[in-house]
């Protein structure tokens, strides 16, 4: 995959530095002494964008799973029940019992 990395346009920029209308309320409430709003605002957007980007991950990996279940469950039913060969050893790998 190839990435570009692209300064914002002007206009990003500017719809950035607006607060979007569920935030409105999240800006009335005083800040703690000492916080930047527009670190505040940063901070809120991140929170939202890494809230959303979870939930897509979360449904991406739900969906992964469903598919390796559904391909084990075929391999599973397609393979023939084949006897060991004639030259395995059940216990060689396993601990003598001990004493």
């Amino acid at each position: 995959m190839k990435f570009d990395v692209v300064d914002p346009s002007d206009e990003q920029a500017i719809l950035d530095e607006e607060a979007a209308p569920g935030e409105q309320g999240a800006e009335d409430e005083p800040l703690p002494p000492g916080v930047h709003p527009r670190l505040d605002r940063a901070a809120r957007q991140m929170h939202t964008r890494i809230s959303a980007d979870l939930g897509t991950l979360g449904e991406s990996l739900n969906r992964l799973h469903a598919h390796i279940e559904t391909a084990r469950s075929r391999e599973t039913e397609d393979a023939p029940q084949a006897p060991p060969p004639t030259n395995f050893r059940a216990g060689a790998f396993s601990r003598p019992p001990s004493p």
